[in-house]
């Protein structure tokens, strides 16, 4: 997908009657580890298969003078049977800085059922301001503050944490959405899995990421997020709704 979120902005603008700050140009050098990587899950509820979701390093672009960022694109989809009763149709994306030092900010559009809103914001180091906004319900709210130290978007800390060398514990993540606030990740040991017939060992890990999640957050739900002690591969997550829970098997990687 060279390219592809130079289109999508492009999209986005003919899309919605507003200004989207990521003009970020795609590097001409994408030498970097992560670069397309990509992960492919199906979602189920129960036994039943509901969706399929992806997370993948679409592009590396150019954010300042040697400054380069991962564009991390995730999606979350309904099947089609599930469409006529709850469709879902979920974009996020998150900059990640290529060293992992921080995020250069995030967009979301987030469509589950009757709930839907975008949001996005964007971190300016060089001019130390974060600026953004969030449109809901046909309500535009517009964010700008200080920006004062390194921070995460959620997508991006996810993913930064899952490349961690050892999985603490607990790990505490600087992250800035329409506030600031800190990301408190819970490790519970390793846990074993069986995924597409193989046995599988795994972190289990809570990111508490409590109503900023990637998705529709439920207040007093969780979100758990199994990486795999092998190669650090994010390998499931479960996300409790109102009726259980909905669970992401990986099915598929590509690099």
């Amino acid at each position: 997908m060279n390219g592809f979120i130079l289109l999508f902005s492009i999209f986005l603008n003919t899309l919605y009657p507003y200004e989207i700050p990521f003009n970020f140009k795609s590097a001409d050098n994408k030498n970097y580890p992560l670069y397309k990587m990509k992960y492919t899950y199906d979602i189920y509820w129960g036994i039943l298969k509901v969706g399929s979701a992806s997370i993948e390093i679409n592009d590396v672009v150019e954010v300042s003078k040697n400054r380069f960022a991962y564009v991390i694109y995730s999606t979350a989809k309904s099947s089609p049977f599930v469409d006529k009763i709850f469709k879902v149709r979920d974009t996020n994306i998150g900059y990640l800085d290529v060293n992992l030092e921080r995020s250069y900010g995030y967009f979301k559009d987030i469509n589950e059922g009757r709930y839907s809103f975008t949001e996005y914001l964007y971190f300016d180091y060089e001019k130390s301001i974060y600026k953004g906004k969030k449109i809901k319900n046909g309500k535009t709210t517009e964010y700008e503050g200080e920006l004062d130290e390194n921070y995460f978007d959620v997508l991006s800390s996810l993913f930064l944490y899952s490349n961690f060398k050892e999985i603490p514990q607990k790990r505490l993540i600087k992250i800035l959405t329409t506030r600031k606030w800190e990301l408190e990740v819970i490790n519970y040991g390793i846990v074993e899995l069986k995924i597409d017939k193989a046995n599988i060992k795994a972190y289990k890990v809570e990111p508490k990421v409590g109503e900023e999640g990637i998705f529709v957050a439920k207040k007093g739900k969780s979100l758990y997020v199994y990486i795999s002690k092998q190669d650090r591969t994010p390998v499931m997550l479960e996300a409790e709704v109102f009726l259980g829970s909905v669970i992401a098997k990986l099915v598929k990687i590509e690099k």
